[in-house]
């Protein structure tokens, strides 16, 4: 008969298998008790930071918007005190005279 760490070759199998039944259940405990939780929640986190972005991205389009128009307007604004400066004969402050 073949020995090895004093036991038999069949013992040494069985012990393997009892080993290695409680690692996989031990494994399949783990995974429904840590791993599923975790995986549900950064699920459900990817979903908020989407939704966050989207709800961002849309305030920065609405931001954009309303700077195009203000920037519009103050365009506006300097052709309308340029105009009145030549009418009325009012030099701008960059056109000092010497």
């Amino acid at each position: 008969m073949h020995l090895m760490f004093r036991m038999s070759i069949a013992e040494l199998a069985e012990a393997v298998s009892v080993v290695t039944v409680l690692v996989s259940c031990a494994s399949w405990l783990f995974k429904r008790i840590a791993l599923d939780p975790l995986r549900i929640d950064i699920q459900h986190l990817s979903g908020q930071i989407g939704q966050q972005l989207r709800v961002h991205a849309k305030e920065l389009e609405e931001l954009d918007k309303r700077l195009k128009a203000h920037d519009n307007e103050l365009d506006s604004h300097s052709v309308r005190l340029t105009r009145l400066e030549d009418r009325t004969g009012i030099k701008g402050e960059n056109e000092h005279e010497d």
